[in-house]
């Protein structure tokens, strides 16, 4: 069924899959990274040395693990974003297609009128490599609004820990 689809969105819609798949394989990759990180537990680590007074080894630690934590997730950003315009452009040349279709005369005028299969290919580009680039894209976001929001959480009680005490103390 799926091919069924991908074909009736014609070349593009290979296109709009390819930045599926590159957007599916940056989010397993965030969540084997994010699985990981529930196992390994690098922030109990922070936390302990910034309540022993080592704030900036604990600062240190934090931003090597918010880097790693942050790998691929502009790759996610722009391949998501990206997938809409690929969809747009199947849509602009499914339309383009079913214009220019000809098919049988249309009485004594000369004039060619597309065939209705001909319109209905066209149009069936146009609708579902438009959906199709959506469907990333409004995947993509939704996994990046997630995991920032679960990053948030995990780090909540950390700005306080690393910022008390520094005040006048040149860290």
């Amino acid at each position: 069924m799926l091919l069924e689809y991908v074909e009736l969105g014609g070349p593009v819609m290979y296109v709009v899959l390819l930045t599926w798949v590159v957007v599916i394989a940056a989010v397993l990759d965030r969540v084997v990274y994010g699985l990981g990180r529930c196992l390994r537990r690098p922030l109990a680590n922070v936390r302990a040395l910034a309540r022993a007074g080592k704030r900036k080894d604990a600062r240190f630690l934090l931003e090597e693990e918010r880097e790693r934590a942050d790998r691929r997730l502009t790759r996610i950003d722009a391949v998501s974003q990206i997938a809409p315009s690929i969809g747009l452009f199947g849509t602009v040349l499914g339309m383009a297609q079913s214009f220019l279709a000809r098919g049988g005369v249309a009485g004594d005028t000369g004039l060619s009128i597309a065939a209705p299969e001909a319109l209905a290919a066209g149009l069936s580009t146009a609708l579902f490599t438009t959906v199709a680039g959506l469907i990333v894209f409004l995947f993509g976001q939704a996994f990046l609004i997630a995991w920032n929001e679960w990053q948030w959480f995990l780090e909540r009680g950390l700005r306080g820990l690393l910022l008390e005490d520094t005040v006048g103390q040149g860290e």
